[in-house]
């Protein structure tokens, strides 16, 4: 499988692109997102969630520490640029959350904030004796919205990209949901 980097990514050497940033909702393929996007920041002024901040180079990347996506689809109306693109029934990306070490249960602390966020109900916890629920992230609930990174105290969440991520579009979650 042929992963395919930017020129900035090449120079400074993530050829494994480790430290691509998070595009906005309907970016695609980072490439042609870069090839198309005049930086003009019209996605950045509607964002009615303010997630989405002015990155290097002045590219629109989405930051989950002002709050989540709610898939409104006013960045990819306001892009006259056609760098995001798509309907709003299209899948806006590929993002999968995950839950790493520093998570406070896997250290004896009783925490849910992370599921009691989560509007897809895609994180779980499993009983466990002895010791606090275990989360568990069920990857074809996760819609990638972010709604869990803000409030975790213990920046236990990690959001990225999905590479195994079927196609499939914004019904499907909502159906998967109910």
């Amino acid at each position: 499988m042929t992963e395919t980097i930017s020129r900035k990514q090449f120079l400074r050497g993530d050829f494994k692109n480790r430290y691509a940033p998070i595009r906005p909702p309907w970016s695609g393929n980072e490439t042609d997102f870069l090839d198309s996007c005049s930086q003009c920041g019209e996605c950045i002024k509607v964002c009615p969630e303010k997630i989405l901040i002015s990155g290097s180079g002045h590219y629109p990347e989405v930051s989950f520490a002002n709050g989540e996506c709610t898939f409104c689809f006013k960045c990819a109306d306001s892009c006259h640029d056609n760098a995001l693109s798509g309907q709003i029934s299209d899948l806006p990306w590929q993002l999968e959350a995950s839950i790493n070490e520093l998570c406070l249960t896997f250290k004896g602390i009783h925490c849910m904030s992370c599921r009691d966020q989560c509007e897809t109900e895609a994180i779980t916890f499993i009983p466990k004796l002895s010791q606090p629920a275990q989360p568990v992230i069920k990857p074809l609930l996760c819609n990638g919205c972010g709604a869990c990174f803000k409030p975790c105290p213990a920046k236990a969440i990690k959001l990225s990209v999905n590479k195994s991520s079927q196609s499939i579009n914004m019904s499907s979650y909502k159906e998967s949901a109910i």
